[in-house]
């Protein structure tokens, strides 16, 4: 038997906002664009701050030249999960602009290293001047940072913050910084065998696995011993518009060890979940198919989806052919896929 539940209440549709914020743009954008190139900044925060928060009060932007065009309008959700969807749909709808191309996270720059200067109080903090110590964390494949300026001895620990994740966006920009980016930390102090901050994105190259691959892990719950398996590389910055968790709840006849007592039930498991991928969609920016994980009498494929596009409910038919027990389709709206965080890293 298969049924669909959805547990969590739906986030407002921001389609209709983001028509209103194009419509405002197709009014205002020759005023915007003067306003940028003149460099009158005032006029420009009076113009496209409200138009930005009508969107989200928590959104931050900022527009600046670009290598491509003449400017380039950044709308990001500032690493807040629950908007990243938002300012991609926002560009996703951007109209064909000749002068002003549109992005929803800051991109690596840089240039920024060879101009950019910080005002903070009295002090002009220049971005060149950002050094790293690097530490690889081999468990979850990330890069562990201590970041220095020679004027931190000089500022908070706030303000230390603020240079820093800076120079981390300028490096490898924020989606980069996000995925790759572990523990950071400031320091008054010089970090020993320290590299510049413009040279990190170097370093995480290396860190980029070949292709896709699936990792098995394992480990013990409140029923007995768990085995997973996980997509890697897995992070949520490279799909943002997956924003619903969609689990496919499989129970079975289970062994003393909560384990299937047959092997032919992780295998149907293997071809039910390629089944319930297709009638999603496939895999794609809008559909990824995490993994799924074994153990107490269940088998729990998980999945990410755009919920605004991806009807969860597609898979029900697929269920009725699951011989082995129940069968359930849990959709749950989860944008900083915490559902699944156990298996990210």
């Amino acid at each position: 038997m298969a049924f669909f539940r959805r547990r969590s209440r739906v986030p407002a549709d921001p389609r209709p906002a983001i028509a209103r914020f194009w419509a405002w743009w197709a009014e205002n954008r020759a005023d915007v664009v003067a306003a940028a190139q003149e460099q009158r900044s005032d006029e420009l925060i009076a113009l496209l701050r409200p138009a930005v928060a009508a969107l989200d009060p928590s959104l931050t932007w900022e527009l600046s030249p670009s290598s491509r065009k003449r400017l380039t309008l950044v709308v990001s959700s500032g690493g807040k999960a629950e908007l990243r969807a938002l300012v991609e749909r926002w560009v996703l709808a951007a109209p064909d602009d000749p002068d002003v191309e549109f992005a929803p996270v800051r991109r690596a720059d840089p240039t920024l290293f060879e101009s950019a200067v910080m005002k903070i109080d009295d002090y002009d903090i220049e971005l060149r001047e950002l050094v790293a110590g690097t530490r690889v964390d081999v468990q979850h494949g990330v890069l562990d940072v201590v970041i220095h300026h020679p004027l931190f001895p000089l500022l908070d620990h706030e303000h230390r913050l603020s240079v820093a994740f800076m120079g981390l966006d300028a490096a490898l920009g924020e989606d980069d910084a996000e995925r790759w980016i572990g523990e950071v930390e400031v320091s008054a102090d010089t970090p020993m065998d320290a590299i510049p901050v413009a040279m990190l994105g170097t370093v995480v190259d290396q860190l980029r696995p070949a292709g896709g691959q699936w990792a098995v892990l394992r480990g013990t719950g409140r029923k007995g011993p768990i085995v997973a398996l996980v997509r890697r590389p897995l992070d949520r910055v490279e799909r943002p518009l997956a924003d619903t968790h969609v689990a496919v709840v499989l129970d079975y006849e289970a062994g003393s060890d909560g384990q299937p007592r047959d092997v032919a039930i992780v295998d149907d498991a293997e071809k039910l979940g390629e089944q319930v991928l297709a009638e999603l969609g496939g895999d794609g920016p809008r559909v990824i198919h995490v993994g799924r994980v074994t153990g107490g009498g269940q088998i729990i494929v998980h999945f990410y989806v755009d919920g605004l596009e991806v009807d969860p409910s597609r898979a029900r038919p697929v269920l009725e052919g699951w011989t082995h027990g129940t069968a359930a389709v849990q959709a749950t709206p989860d944008p900083g896929w915490d559902a699944v965080a156990p298996l990210l890293r």
